[in-house]
């Protein structure tokens, strides 16, 4: 959202565009969302962050494009971008 919330919280609203799963791409999701994370941890001030995600449109074939490489490629990123 454009704004801050009134104690200074900022909402981010996280949405599957289409329920095709063949165009779902778990590692692009992935790395567009870190990417996001860090401009916004880096230049936006705020107290903390309110995120909403609507499943609307996803299903169990999304989830089973999920790989076990894909949750340790994430859990790596995530534990690099705590550290640094």
């Amino acid at each position: 959202m454009p704004q801050l919330t009134t104690d200074f919280d900022r909402v981010i609203i996280n949405v599957l565009q289409s329920n095709d799963v063949t165009k779902y791409d778990v590692l692009k999701n992935t790395k567009l969302a870190l990417m996001v994370s860090e401009i916004r941890i880096s230049e936006d001030y705020c107290h903390s962050d309110v995120v909403i995600i609507d499943f609307a449109n996803f299903t169990l074939p999304h989830v089973a494009k999920i790989t076990l490489t894909d949750v340790k490629k994430y859990e790596l990123c995530a534990l690099v971008s705590a550290i640094l």
